[in-house]
């Protein structure tokens, strides 16, 4: 495994997106800036933010996961567009189209974390 087979990625947990002249942005109260090889399923995805959260094999999961894709479409008007990550095959569409067009940069992933209470579900 090659250093080039690495995604760094700025992952804004619990955070917000907003949309300006540049397209779509994300902020959060912190970042978490992290390097992973590339995932092919919704679930492995989801276990590296929990597991670079610091809360894997706690009791939290991954709600959603949203990618700022750079849109690079007419030529000469880039642009960030959100790109929902739903299934398996969203996941591999992401690390491909990030590989192809932005491996320069950061991919940047918003996400909502909640904490599972292990209490539900009666006495």
């Amino acid at each position: 495994m090659n250093l080039s087979d690495f995604v760094v990625v700025t992952l804004y947990p619990n955070g917000e997106m907003g949309r300006d002249s540049g397209g779509i942005w994300f902020r959060s109260a912190t970042s978490v800036v992290f390097q992973i090889q590339p995932v092919n399923t919704l679930e492995e995805l989801k276990a590296v933010i929990l597991r670079n959260m610091g809360v894997a094999g706690g009791m939290s999961l991954v709600r959603w996961v949203a990618y700022c894709l750079l849109n690079i479409f007419p030529p000469n008007q880039f642009k960030f567009k959100i790109f929902w990550v739903d299934d398996d095959v969203h996941v591999r569409g992401m690390f491909d189209l990030h590989r192809r067009y932005g491996a320069r940069e950061v991919m940047e992933l918003l996400t909502e974390i909640q904490t599972v209470d292990a209490d539900v579900g009666g006495p």
